[in-house]
């Protein structure tokens, strides 16, 4: 039996004033396209959003009311899925290699998200930030400082970044390594805590030096990190559409947001229904003279 069409609501945003006009355009409405998402994945459960496997209903499970984080399957969130969705769109676009021949690297190694895509993806390359040497993590992990990535130029098709940025001590030395390792062409994607209302930054920590301890500019806030799981990882800054410039000057083409939101594949957001995926190309090498 035919797939039913997805429902799928994917815009573009460039610029922070054109997403604002359609946030506030559809302020009103927005609650109630919330709870009719949850509605219809209740009665028809969603598509795994690589390969549009169903997953039933009973197999879905929320566990509080940021549905951004909550709405699991098989340890999956929603801003998960709408990366998956778009890694399988740039392939389905050409513009990315099928799953068989990419070479992907994604700064998270002992996640369920790195599980899934290592069991597709033949040339994964996973990593964990254990800054200290004598750690004894990483005789089984492999250790990756973001800001000054190991790897040779041009050694992936694709970095995928999920809920790392907000982290590095070094965002634009972070970029600028991501680009460097990335093939002319290749694409930079994933999630941050998005800002989505203001242009600048919230700057919470200020990095010193190597040794030293960062100046805390608000009271210290720290997300979860599966490598330290009691302690979580510092937030040094909240992106805001900024954002978009320092990934620019960091020398990547095209910036944007992909806002995307979905009952057909579980991908619903918190007070908004989109999860917001940044997105950027290495730019392709000029073509030689003559």
């Amino acid at each position: 039996m035919l797939q039913a069409p997805p429902t799928l609501d994917q815009r573009t945003y460039r610029h922070q004033a054109a997403f604002q006009d359609d946030f506030a355009a559809q302020w009103s409405d927005l609650e109630r396209q919330v709870r009719t998402t949850l509605r219809l994945m209740a009665l028809n459960g969603i598509r795994d959003p690589l390969n549009d496997a169903p997953i039933a209903a009973d197999e879905l499970q929320v566990v509080g009311p940021n549905f951004r984080e909550s709405l699991q399957h098989e340890g999956l969130v929603s801003r998960q899925r709408a990366v998956l969705l778009l890694l399988r769109q740039l392939i389905e676009a050409g513009q990315l290699p099928p799953l068989e021949s990419l070479r992907l690297y994604c700064p998270e190694a002992i996640t369920l998200f790195a599980q899934r895509l290592r069991d597709l993806v033949a040339h994964y390359q996973g990593s964990e930030y254990l800054p200290d040497p004598q750690d004894p993590r990483r005789q089984q992990v492999h250790h990756e400082d973001l800001c000054a990535l190991s790897f040779p130029d041009a050694s992936f098709d694709a970095v995928i970044c999920n809920e790392i940025l907000e982290h590095v001590y070094d965002l634009s030395a972070a970029l600028r390594s991501m680009r460097r390792v990335l093939v002319p062409g290749g694409s930079l994607f994933g999630t941050v805590p998005f800002a989505y209302g203001q242009a600048d930054s919230t700057v919470k920590a200020l990095h010193l030096g190597e040794n030293q301890l960062p100046e805390l500019l608000a009271e210290a806030e720290y997300h979860g990190d599966p490598v330290q799981p009691k302690q979580g990882s510092l937030v040094y800054r909240i992106p805001g559409w900024e954002f978009l410039d320092q990934l620019r000057e960091a020398g990547f083409e095209d910036p944007r947001i992909e806002a995307i939101h979905s009952p057909t594949y579980g991908i619903l957001g918190a007070e908004i229904p989109w999860i917001l995926v940044f997105m950027a190309q290495r730019p392709l090498d000029p073509a030689p003279a003559g």
